[in-house]
Protein backbone atom coordinates (compact mmCIF):
# COMPACT_ATOMS: atom_id res chain seq x y z
CA UNK A 1 0.00 0.00 0.00
CA UNK A 2 1.50 3.40 -0.88
CA UNK A 3 2.57 5.33 2.18
CA UNK A 4 0.24 8.26 1.40
CA UNK A 5 -2.88 6.09 1.79
CA UNK A 6 -1.63 4.26 4.87
CA UNK A 7 -3.60 4.99 8.06
CA UNK A 8 -2.04 6.75 11.02
CA UNK A 9 -0.07 4.57 13.41
CA UNK A 10 -1.65 3.52 16.70
CA UNK A 11 -5.23 2.65 17.56
CA UNK A 12 -7.64 2.05 14.72
CA UNK A 13 -5.14 3.29 12.13
CA UNK A 14 -2.65 0.62 13.15
CA UNK A 15 -5.36 -2.07 13.06
CA UNK A 16 -6.39 -1.02 9.55
CA UNK A 17 -2.74 -1.09 8.43
CA UNK A 18 -2.34 -4.62 9.82
CA UNK A 19 -5.54 -5.71 8.09
CA UNK A 20 -4.38 -4.18 4.79
CA UNK A 21 -1.05 -5.99 5.10
CA UNK A 22 -2.82 -9.29 5.77
CA UNK A 23 -5.24 -8.73 2.89
CA UNK A 24 -2.36 -7.84 0.56
CA UNK A 25 -0.84 -11.25 1.25
CA UNK A 26 -3.97 -13.42 1.64
CA UNK A 27 -6.89 -11.57 -0.02
CA UNK A 28 -5.37 -9.33 -2.72
CA UNK A 29 -8.51 -9.56 -4.87
CA UNK A 30 -10.60 -8.13 -2.01
CA UNK A 31 -8.10 -5.34 -1.37
CA UNK A 32 -8.27 -4.38 -5.06
CA UNK A 33 -12.07 -4.26 -4.78
CA UNK A 34 -11.93 -1.43 -2.25
CA UNK A 35 -12.27 2.21 -3.24
CA UNK A 36 -9.63 4.81 -2.38
CA UNK A 37 -10.08 6.63 0.92
CA UNK A 38 -12.75 9.30 1.34
CA UNK A 39 -11.79 12.94 1.05
CA UNK A 40 -12.71 15.57 3.64
CA UNK A 41 -15.23 16.88 1.13
CA UNK A 42 -16.94 13.47 0.82
CA UNK A 43 -17.09 13.16 4.62
CA UNK A 44 -18.54 16.67 5.00
CA UNK A 45 -21.17 15.88 2.34
CA UNK A 46 -22.72 13.36 4.76
CA UNK A 47 -24.23 16.35 6.55
CA UNK A 48 -23.79 15.06 10.10
CA UNK A 49 -20.84 14.79 12.51
CA UNK A 50 -18.69 11.77 11.66
CA UNK A 51 -16.98 10.17 14.68
CA UNK A 52 -13.18 10.11 14.42
CA UNK A 53 -13.10 6.31 14.26
CA UNK A 54 -15.50 6.20 11.32
CA UNK A 55 -13.61 9.04 9.66
CA UNK A 56 -10.41 6.96 9.90
CA UNK A 57 -12.16 3.89 8.47
CA UNK A 58 -13.59 5.84 5.52
CA UNK A 59 -10.29 7.59 4.88
CA UNK A 60 -8.69 4.15 4.74
CA UNK A 61 -11.19 2.99 2.08
CA UNK A 62 -14.41 4.70 1.07
CA UNK A 63 -16.35 1.47 0.70
CA UNK A 64 -16.15 -1.16 -1.98
CA UNK A 65 -16.41 -0.78 -5.73
CA UNK A 66 -20.09 -1.18 -6.69
CA UNK A 67 -19.58 -4.13 -9.05
CA UNK A 68 -17.20 -5.98 -6.73
CA UNK A 69 -18.38 -9.22 -5.13
CA UNK A 70 -16.80 -9.74 -1.75
CA UNK A 71 -17.22 -8.92 1.92
CA UNK A 72 -15.07 -7.35 4.59
CA UNK A 73 -16.27 -9.93 7.11
CA UNK A 74 -18.98 -12.60 6.88
CA UNK A 75 -21.50 -11.14 4.40
CA UNK A 76 -20.93 -7.52 5.50
CA UNK A 77 -19.85 -5.11 2.77
CA UNK A 78 -17.93 -1.94 3.62
CA UNK A 79 -20.14 1.05 2.83
CA UNK A 80 -19.07 4.28 1.11
CA UNK A 81 -19.98 7.78 2.24
CA UNK A 82 -22.68 7.90 -0.45
CA UNK A 83 -24.14 4.54 0.66
CA UNK A 84 -24.07 5.62 4.32
CA UNK A 85 -25.96 8.83 3.54
CA UNK A 86 -28.54 6.99 1.41
CA UNK A 87 -29.05 4.28 4.06
CA UNK A 88 -29.53 6.82 6.86
CA UNK A 89 -32.20 8.62 4.82
CA UNK A 90 -34.00 5.36 3.96
CA UNK A 91 -33.77 3.96 7.49
CA UNK A 92 -35.24 7.11 9.04
CA UNK A 93 -38.72 5.70 8.30
CA UNK A 94 -38.03 2.42 10.13
CA UNK A 95 -39.58 2.37 13.61
CA UNK A 96 -36.68 0.50 15.23
CA UNK A 97 -34.00 2.72 13.65
CA UNK A 98 -32.48 5.51 15.75
CA UNK A 99 -31.24 8.76 14.12
CA UNK A 100 -27.98 8.59 16.12
CA UNK A 101 -27.00 5.31 14.45
CA UNK A 102 -24.55 5.50 11.53
CA UNK A 103 -24.29 2.38 9.36
CA UNK A 104 -20.87 1.41 7.99
CA UNK A 105 -21.41 -2.22 6.93
CA UNK A 106 -24.40 -3.70 5.11
CA UNK A 107 -25.38 -7.16 3.92
CA UNK A 108 -27.53 -6.05 0.94
CA UNK A 109 -30.58 -7.51 2.74
CA UNK A 110 -31.58 -4.53 4.90
CA UNK A 111 -29.31 -5.34 7.85
CA UNK A 112 -26.48 -3.10 9.03
CA UNK A 113 -23.60 -2.82 11.42
CA UNK A 114 -23.57 0.72 12.75
CA UNK A 115 -22.10 3.08 15.30
CA UNK A 116 -24.44 4.24 18.05
CA UNK A 117 -23.40 7.86 18.46
CA UNK A 118 -25.96 8.42 21.23
CA UNK A 119 -23.64 6.57 23.63
CA UNK A 120 -20.10 7.31 24.83
CA UNK A 121 -17.37 5.89 22.53
CA UNK A 122 -20.00 5.17 19.82
CA UNK A 123 -20.36 1.40 20.40
CA UNK A 124 -20.91 -0.93 17.45
CA UNK A 125 -24.47 -2.18 17.12
CA UNK A 126 -26.07 -4.68 14.74
CA UNK A 127 -29.35 -3.62 13.16
CA UNK A 128 -31.49 -6.51 11.92
CA UNK A 129 -34.48 -5.56 9.76
CA UNK A 130 -37.75 -6.65 11.36
CA UNK A 131 -36.21 -7.39 14.77
CA UNK A 132 -36.95 -5.53 17.99
CA UNK A 133 -33.52 -6.03 19.55
CA UNK A 134 -30.41 -4.51 18.01
CA UNK A 135 -27.51 -5.64 20.19
CA UNK A 136 -24.30 -3.81 20.92
CA UNK A 137 -21.53 -6.14 19.75
CA UNK A 138 -18.46 -4.08 20.66
CA UNK A 139 -17.80 -1.07 22.92
CA UNK A 140 -16.23 0.92 20.05
CA UNK A 141 -15.19 0.64 16.41
CA UNK A 142 -11.58 0.25 17.50
CA UNK A 143 -12.53 -2.65 19.83
CA UNK A 144 -14.56 -4.27 17.03
CA UNK A 145 -11.61 -4.08 14.63
CA UNK A 146 -9.14 -5.20 17.32
CA UNK A 147 -11.06 -8.46 17.79
CA UNK A 148 -11.57 -8.95 14.05
CA UNK A 149 -7.96 -8.25 13.05
CA UNK A 150 -6.58 -10.49 15.81
CA UNK A 151 -8.87 -13.34 14.67
CA UNK A 152 -7.85 -12.82 11.03
CA UNK A 153 -4.16 -12.88 11.95
CA UNK A 154 -4.70 -16.10 13.96
CA UNK A 155 -6.09 -17.72 10.80
CA UNK A 156 -9.66 -18.02 12.07
CA UNK A 157 -11.25 -16.73 8.84
CA UNK A 158 -11.38 -18.05 5.31
CA UNK A 159 -12.81 -16.64 2.11
CA UNK A 160 -15.44 -18.43 0.09
CA UNK A 161 -13.97 -17.99 -3.42
CA UNK A 162 -17.36 -18.22 -5.14
CA UNK A 163 -19.34 -15.81 -2.93
CA UNK A 164 -16.55 -13.60 -1.62
CA UNK A 165 -17.79 -13.97 1.95
CA UNK A 166 -15.14 -14.03 4.67
CA UNK A 167 -16.30 -16.45 7.36
CA UNK A 168 -14.94 -17.84 10.60
CA UNK A 169 -13.71 -21.38 10.11
CA UNK A 170 -15.90 -24.05 11.65
CA UNK A 171 -14.72 -26.49 14.27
Amino acid sequence: MPRSTRPKAGGLGELLARLADWYAEHRPRYLKGLRPGASDRQLEALGFPVPDSLRQLLQWHNGQKPDFIGSLVESWRLMSTIEIGEAKRELAAETAWQPAWIPFLDDDAGDYVCLDTSRPNAPVREYWLGKKEHPIVAPSLEAWFAEFVAAVERGEYEEDPERGTFLRKRG
